[in-house]
């Protein structure tokens, strides 16, 4: 039972081969009742219509008759012959071991002899010119035989009746080589239905087995095994479904462990960002407790250092706070239509003083047209703010700074252009990431956090826009974002 419980492959022969029995036990049962049915049938009418033969004979009703005539007709269907008067008196029997011949003197009357079935109601519809036959037990021939009797006429009245009797043997032979050939057939069903099961099980099991052991993969952790589908079947669909989800697995794995390491990763650069701020507080104040401030004007730098060191923890903590919502989708954008020309040269006319101060050129320029986006403007203004920052701090003076609008055909488009000193090609792609800076030698003298691209992107994205970079070492880089009208 233990191997019954595993093993589909002896499930399924032992179902094919209950299934192979059970047909051809019906099916030969109920052949077998058709067809002795039909030999019955035709027996008895061969019994019949000889018997009606045999009546017609003219000299059957004469005591004298010559028994050769009988013995022989008795012979041909290996059966027996019984003449009978109209009082029911034998006057023949031949055949089947019977020798009586000229016996109606001695009123031997067929109702009761030696078992035979006939009844005097028989006897009576027999001379009423019916038919009449008994099939069963004869035990007198201890056999079964099958028996007819038909009325016989003499100048057109019924002068008594013929009976014929045949053993039931040959029919029995019949039917038992037909039940033999059944048998033989559910043998060969039987040794057909183990070959097709075993190929079919095979077939079967041969898919499963490797599901389970790509299960056990999955389970071991290894989501790279897959199952390769050859049908589309029901297991052709298992096996296209487990690939997917082991497919699905491993993205979802990889994406959790992407996500792991960058929050470690983001833990670390705010540790880092956090410390050397506070580092530098600490030692300010230390100095100013410790009185090693020895003017006003130590004192007051110091503070001046202490206070610049607070804003850039400040900016820190607030653009840490804004990128964790917009990741999170827990900012609201205020979208209304807004005139993007209007936005730019605001942010454009905040960094043209800064822009002097450093003798940079700084430029906007834009071709006539609608300019007008659906947008939150202070998000935008944030994008802006960001982009012209990073691009005024990089570029040195009597550098160039310039500002684009191009309207496309279903996007606005706006480009800020540097002449900074650019961006390595294997850099690009890392200037999304947060914390991430270019120039780490002088990430603190210029005040960046590094979460001003990354913000910036995930803003423009919330847009249904993108963001991108084109920038060569040495001359410049172009930053350039994309926003539906």
């Amino acid at each position: 039972m233990n191997i019954l419980r595993k093993s589909i492959v002896i499930k399924l022969w032992l179902l094919m081969v209950m299934l192979v029995l059970i047909i051809l036990y019906f099916t030969g049962v109920l052949q077998t009742a058709k067809l002795k049915q039909l030999y019955y049938a035709q027996q008895l009418e061969e019994l019949t219509n000889e018997a009606r033969h045999i009546s017609t004979i003219k000299e059957i009703h004469d005591q004298n008759l010559n028994v050769n005539l009988l013995y022989t007709l008795a012979g041909a269907f290996k059966g027996n012959i019984m003449v009978i008067d109209k009082q029911g008196y034998i006057v023949h029997c031949i055949g089947m071991g019977m020798s009586m011949q000229n016996v109606a003197g001695e009123k031997i009357n067929v109702v009761g002899h030696h078992d035979l079935p006939w009844k005097k109601s028989d006897l009576q519809s027999i001379m009423q010119g019916k038919t009449i036959s008994y099939r069963g037990a004869y035990h007198f021939l201890d056999t079964d035989v099958l028996t007819v009797a038909v009325p016989l006429y003499k100048e057109g009245k019924i002068a008594g009746s013929v009976m014929l009797s045949s053993p039931l043997a040959p029919i029995e032979e019949r039917i038992g080589a037909l039940q033999r050939i059944t048998l033989y057939a559910g043998l060969i069903g039987i040794a057909l239905a183990t070959i097709l099961s075993l190929l079919l099980s095979r077939t079967l099991s041969r898919p499963l087995l490797k599901m389970h052991q790509a299960a056990q993969s999955m389970a071991r952790g290894d989501y790279s095994r897959r199952v390769e589908v050859k049908s589309q079947d029901e297991i052709g669909l298992l096996a296209h479904s487990l690939n997917a989800l082991a497919a699905e697995l491993q993205e979802k794995i990889t994406t959790l462990e992407r996500l792991d390491k960058t929050r470690r990763e983001f833990v670390a650069n705010v540790s880092h960002e956090l410390r050397t701020p506070l580092s530098i507080i600490q030692g300010y104040t230390e100095a100013l407790i410790d009185g090693m401030a020895g003017t006003e004007a130590e004192r007051k730098k110091y503070l001046a250092d202490i206070h610049e060191e607070i804003l850039r923890l400040r900016r820190l903590v607030a653009e840490i706070l804004d990128l964790r919502k917009i990741e999170a989708g827990r900012v609201e954008m205020k979208m209304q239509k807004i005139s993007l020309i209007h936005l730019v040269s605001q942010v454009f006319e905040q960094f043209q003083a800064l822009a002097e101060d450093k003798q940079i050129i700084a430029s906007l320029d834009f071709a006539p047209g609608s300019y007008t986006v659906k947008a939150d403007p202070d998000r935008i203004k944030q994008v802006l703010i960001n982009l012209l920052d990073n691009a005024v701090r990089v570029t040195l003076p009597g550098g160039q700074v310039k500002v684009n609008l191009t309207e496309l055909k279903d996007m606005v488009q706006v480009s800020i252009t540097d002449t900074g000193p650019g961006i390595p090609p294997e850099e690009q792609p890392l200037i999304w990431e947060r914390f991430y800076k270019v120039d780490k030698s002088r990430a603190r003298t210029g005040g960046g956090t590094g979460l001003g691209l990354a913000i910036a992107k995930k803003i423009i994205e919330a847009h249904g826009g993108s963001i991108e970079v084109s920038s060569k070492p040495g001359k410049g880089s172009t930053f350039y974002f994309v926003i539906p009208k």
